[in-house]
């Protein structure tokens, strides 16, 4: 597996971590088929139920196996050879790790400086996509 696979599985956890369904969705848009606008549909869903105070924490337990679960797969899914899945799903599933305990950190950071919790989210959504999109390899 080359490196360059590896950091893109690691990346699209990382996306996975931020926002569950955003590395998912940018691995399968590069598919074809009814999965792929499921995964869009569910990420923009997401973007939506994430800005509302009923939210809950992304390190609650099922929140994180969530993350490792859609990360993995996602991850996996980039994978240049059936052999290497299990090794990019692996990256893909630390990076959402990483970055779920990050984007707890980077909330209550942006609380103590009167961050409005909106602007904190949009400002993460940003992020979350911009990895979700850089993860992806172009045709």
């Amino acid at each position: 597996m080359t490196a360059e696979r590896l950091l893109r599985s690691f990346t699209v956890g990382a996306a996975t971590g931020l926002r569950t369904t955003a590395g998912p969705a940018s691995a399968f848009a590069a598919r074809s088929g009814n999965w792929n606008w499921a995964f869009r549909i569910a990420a923009l869903g997401e973007l939506i139920a994430d800005k509302l105070p009923s939210t809950p924490a992304r390190t609650m337990p099922l929140g994180l196996a969530a993350r490792a679960i859609a990360g993995g797969v996602a991850g996996a899914s980039l994978a240049d050879a059936a052999g290497d899945r299990w090794i990019a799903a692996a990256c893909a599933v630390s990076g959402a790790m990483l970055t779920a305990y990050a984007g707890v950190a980077y909330r209550r950071e942006t609380a103590k400086r009167n961050m409005s919790p909106f602007i904190a989210a949009l400002l993460e959504d940003g992020a979350a996509i911009a990895l979700a999109w850089a993860a992806v390899p172009r045709r």
